[in-house]
């Protein structure tokens, strides 16, 4: 398995540089870095829906008033939750 080091990185940003420009390299980054954010939220979101799909207690029975939702983004989070897990909104 090829391993990538320092100057493989370099000829990467080089290449990036030319294809996107310095002026919206920083948008196209954040882009990714949201698209990776996204997906590991889900992906963690999955696991938790598989999980609670096999345990013997079920969501329904929580007591109410246990969810808030983020006013930025709309997802739910536990009532204890001081920021969002979603997008980190203080909530």
């Amino acid at each position: 398995m090829p391993s990538i080091g320092g100057p493989e990185l370099l000829l990467i940003l080089a290449v990036v540089l030319i294809v996107f420009g310095a002026g919206k390299l920083p948008d196209v980054l954040g882009q990714l870095g949201k698209g990776v954010r996204s997906f590991r939220d889900e992906s963690t979101n999955d696991k938790a829906a598989s999980v609670t799909a096999g345990s013997t207690t079920s969501a329904a029975t929580a007591a109410p008033g246990t969810t808030v939702y983020c006013r930025n983004c709309g997802r739910p989070n536990a009532s204890d939750s001081k920021f969002c897990t979603n997008c980190g909104q203080a909530l």
